[in-house]
């Protein structure tokens, strides 16, 4: 099964997870880490290495990162050298919900990231306009 890995600055994917997990139960092979203050690049980067390992069962990683160009986009940027990551940007809680219910054994990660681009994109709305 694709792994998940939801990075941010602050503690805004672990809590995006915790609410993912209120509404539809926690996800397989799915993790959360955000780059905090004193963090140095090696010390997120490590911490973002380790959770990729455990959450990759060989059928490659989907980062759900919150900002394009920021601390936790460029770290696992760097880490695609070595592992079979794509990268999200900008991700927001239908895109995780998604990838928690509808992620099956036999999605590929192409199918995901196509899957996810256009969940996230569709669940942003005005609402109540006249």
């Amino acid at each position: 099964m694709v792994g998940i890995v939801v990075l941010s600055h602050g503690q805004f994917a672990g809590e995006a997870v915790k609410s993912a997990a209120m509404l539809v139960g926690h996800g397989e092979r799915l993790a959360s880490e955000g780059v905090l203050e004193g963090d140095t690049p090696e010390t997120f980067y490590t911490r973002v290495h380790q959770i990729i390992e455990q959450v990759d069962d060989g059928s490659g990683v989907i980062a759900l990162v919150d900002l394009f160009g920021g601390t936790p986009n460029n770290t696992v940027y760097q880490l695609k050298r070595e592992k079979n990551v794509r990268i999200i940007t900008g991700f927001n809680l239908p895109m995780l919900i998604y990838a928690i219910t509808e992620r099956t054994e036999t999605t590929t990660q192409a199918e995901l990231v196509e899957a996810l681009m256009r969940v996230g994109a569709s669940e942003i709305k005005e609402f109540g306009k006249a």
